[in-house]
């Protein structure tokens, strides 16, 4: 690399060095006897021969086949996902083993990602996720508005394992690559579709792409318009009241009425994209892009599923079980102080008969909300240079998001909660890609800059009536991020290759917090972080005299090394070890000077041995990988309880963010396709996690024997597809699918000393799930296509995630969607 030098510095010096050993590792790139890779473009690429279709991805920065990609990746093709009938994003689970993605519990429009049993539940500014999602190469720091309706899509791939070495971001988990279809500078040509299904789903689909001049701009255009009825009922009784009137500042305030017969669970959502490719010369082309997503619905109901009955231990406070919950439902409805607790805990419980035995109801006294608006403006340069290609990625984002939740799932106003996000993103890659040394390495050399401002608010009612004073969250962020990295593979023989790869990061975060009290009673405002007398006023969001702040730089090395060998033309072996970093950061939601500290990085040490491998003249894929995964300071969530604050004499609860010790995942995953004859294909996938504790304790004692949250220990997927000309000008296709997974916790509660341990551990574990979906389609000369689908044909109505807040006393769960089908109908010109 010419000789250049890295060194590390403290602090501001930082910034500037990368600057210039990122600036000179470009210039001093060797310049000659390189070759481009002359890979397709394409995600796929029809096969040749009868066998199966080529599968081209990005993994490592430029186009080549899966097949001889030495790491773990799963991809669908965007014709793939709309015969499987994908609908959102998170339908990718169901055929990527290691993968479970659901909707965010305040933010169904928001995806919350585990792959290899790591995950970051709570959707938060002040908190990295462990899986990166990189949408046209552009990092999403912020998940809302990921979890829609897949748009003009050309790709999806699932990079599994520690990324940094050759991506934008550091992630421990993974990588999810969203690639949209760019400008074609060739064809004239479009498509507009129209599907109407159950529950009055209707989904408006239209893309034009326009050769404006020849061989140097394009024009792309893609917009869908998606609504749906709600299919849940709220059944409370018609006295029942919000317990968020006074929050006057929500964007969109709650329902104060009657909440009796309203509907939930609906979709209201629109997505617009436009692409713009110029090329000037032969040798550059520059793509500008702007995308708009909005949507304005009804979020998921929640359902009071269990009421746990009260437990207090001995020096284990973090495993005691509340009745406030119960408390307060018992003075409701008019019991005497002696028996308010048990009067309550039989009320809640009737509740939870009552949710449970129809899965199409719900009882609140929050009408749940979610909007979401977010904005992305990206310009992407392309050079192609002697060696391979420069390029330049850079994009503005704006995520704007408020949401209301009944999180009891109860008619009772236990704990709802408000928040509101605005959140603004700018980010900068500089990469060059290419082949150096008779085309003996390949490599990959990049500089990333990434800044985010914003604002996270987040309200909370919690038992109103019982407990006079409302939480108030408020932070304002100022994030930003830097990494040098590189990654190159050294061709030792026609069989043999050694990968290496290194990125150095650093992180600023900067957080200031204005967390506090408001007293309903005296209108008095009580700081929470600062020590400062309490204030009358009207209730502020935002106070500024509680303004304590807080900024920590955290800067780590990752790494990768790798062994890959050729058996023959159709099998690849591969080992390789990578090591991840993902910053750390500070406790946003703190009630106490306490624990407004922040949490430390989380690093992961990957190893990692795989197979791929195809048979009988490219008939058979067959893909197999192994792993055991360590990672050290695992950045946690957990819901504690806050002691009482005057005139209150109960207590509340808090959501702490922190470290927990060591973990160790280990696992497998294997994919097979097999192509039985032309048009007829099946396909198999299974994962296998198997996560526990090295280490964890606290002054509470060993914690190792907790449970992992959102981590399911097996999954596997089957599919058919059969495809076949009926006539000259018409074909048929079949497709059908069955993903399952086994049972899944949703709280990591487990302590054998409480006698309701048991019963507690079953009610914080989803049920083990099977979904079944079909597609039959017909197109007719190629332009005009029928389909008729459906999705959980089997009506799985199980528990999809619970949230249990157990210092209160209560779990609240949400459902798996019910059945659904529909028609598509599609036109291509």
């Amino acid at each position: 690399m010419g000789g250049v030098k890295m060194g590390i510095v403290k602090n501001m010096g930082r910034n500037s060095l990368l600057r210039t050993v990122a600036v000179g590792a470009l210039v001093c790139m060797p310049s000659v006897a390189f070759a481009q890779n002359a890979e397709p473009a394409d995600a796929a690429a029809e096969s040749s021969d009868g066998g199966l279709d080529v599968i081209v991805v990005q993994a490592r920065k430029v186009n080549e086949n899966l097949q001889n990609v030495p790491v773990a990746v799963t991809a669908f093709t965007g014709d793939e996902l709309a015969k499987q009938n994908f609908q959102q994003l998170d339908n990718l689970a169901k055929f990527t083993p290691g993968l479970r993605m659901a909707g965010g519990a305040a933010s169904p429009s928001a995806a919350v990602i585990t792959l290899r049993g790591q995950v970051q539940t709570d959707i938060l500014a002040a908190l990295d996720p462990s899986v990166g999602t990189y949408v046209d190469g552009v990092y999403w720091a912020r998940s809302y508005g990921l979890n829609s309706n897949l748009l003009d899509i050309e790709s999806v791939q699932v990079l599994k394992g520690p990324q940094g070495t050759l991506f934008g971001r550091n992630t421990t988990g993974g990588a999810i690559l969203i690639n949209s279809k760019n400008p074609d500078m060739d064809d004239f040509e479009g498509s507009a579709a129209v599907s109407y299904g159950r529950f009055n789903e209707l989904e408006a689909t239209a893309v034009l792409n326009l050769p404006l001049v020849s061989d140097a701009i394009a024009l792309r255009l893609a917009g869908s318009r998606t609504r749906r009825d709600g299919y849940t009922t709220n059944i409370a009784p018609s006295t029942v009241r919000t317990a968020l009137g006074g929050a006057t500042f929500m964007p969109h305030p709650a329902v104060v009425g009657p909440l009796t017969g309203q509907k939930y669970d609906g979709r209201d959502r629109w997505n617009v994209r436009a692409k713009l490719s110029v090329r000037p010369t032969e040798t550059l082309e520059l793509l500008f892009s702007g995308e708009v997503f909005d949507s304005n619905e009804t979020a998921s109901a929640r359902y009071l599923s269990y009421v746990p009955a009260r437990f207090v231990g001995t020096a284990r406070s973090n495993y005691d079980i509340g009745n406030n919950a119960s408390i307060l439902t018992g003075r409701l409805l008019g019991s005497p102080t002696a028996t308010a607790a048990a009067d309550g805990f039989a009320a809640l419980n009737s509740v939870v008969t009552t949710l449970g035995s129809d899965p199409n109801v719900a009882s609140l006294n929050e009408a749940p909300n979610n909007a979401v608006r977010t904005t992305t403006l990206g310009l992407t340069g392309s050079l192609d240079v002697p060696w391979g290609q420069i390029k330049l990625i850079t994009a503005y984002r704006r995520v704007q998001s408020d949401s209301i939740l009944d999180v009891d799932g109860s008619p009772y106003p236990l704990y709802a909660t408000g928040n509101v996000q605005d959140l603004k993103q700018y980010s900068g890659e500089l990469q060059t890609t290419g082949k150096a040394f008779g085309d003996k390495l390949d490599f990959a050399v990049g500089l990333f800059y990434f800044k985010e401002r914003g604002s996270d608010a987040y309200t909370a009612r919690i038992l109103s009536g019982l407990l006079p004073v409302y939480q108030n969250s408020y932070g304002f962020i100022d994030n930003d991020g830097m990494g040098i990295y590189g990654q190159g593979t050294w061709h030792i023989s026609d069989a043999l290759g050694f990968t290496g790869g290194i990125r150095y990061s650093v992180d600023d975060k900067g957080l200031e917090s204005r967390n506090a009290d408001y007293v309903i009673a005296t209108g008095l405002t009580s700081c929470k972080l600062v020590a400062v007398t309490p204030y009358a006023g009207p209730e502020d969001p935002a106070p500024a005299p509680c303004a304590k702040t807080a900024r920590n730089s955290f800067s780590g090395i990752s790494y990768t090394l790798g062994l890959d060998y050729k058996l023959g033309d159709n099998t690849l072996l591969y080992a390789k070890v990578a090591r991840g970093f993902r910053a750390g950061g500070h406790n946003f939601r703190a009630r106490n000077s306490i624990d407004f500290v922040s949490f430390k990085p989380e690093i992961a040490m990957s190893y990692e041995a795989g197979i791929k491998t195809e048979m009988l003249d490219r008939h058979v894929r067959f893909n197999l990988a192994a792993y055991i995964t360590n990672v050290d300071d695992i950045q946690r969530t957990a819901i504690i309880a806050v002691p009482p604050v005057p005139p209150a004499t109960v207590s509340s609860v808090s959501t702490v963010l922190g470290n927990a010790g060591t973990a160790r995942f280990k696992g497998f995953e294997a994919e097979l396709v097999v192509k039985v004859v032309d048009g007829l294909t099946f396909s198999g996938s299974l994962g296998h996690v198997s996560p526990s504790y090295v280490s964890f304790a606290d002054s509470t004692g060993d914690r190792r024997q907790e449970r992992f949250v959102q981590v399911s220990n097996w999954q596997y997927s089957l599919a058919g597809d059969y495809t076949s000309n009926i006539t000259s000008n018409i074909e048929l296709s079949l497709h059908a699918d069955y993903s399952w997974r086994s049972k899944t916790p949703s709280n990591e509660y487990n302590y054998s000393g409480n006698p309701d341990n048991a019963a507690i551990i079953a009610a914080t574990t989803l049920p083990a799930m099977g979904l079944l979906g079909a597609r039959i389609g017909l197109t007719f000369d190629e332009r005009y296509e029928f389909a008729v689908w459906g999705r959980n044909l089997t009506n799985e109505r199980g528990y999809n995630g619970a949230l249990a807040v157990l210092p209160l006393g209560f779990i609240g769960a949400w459902r798996q969607e019910p059945v659904t089908y529909g028609l598509t109908a599609k036109v291509r010109f």
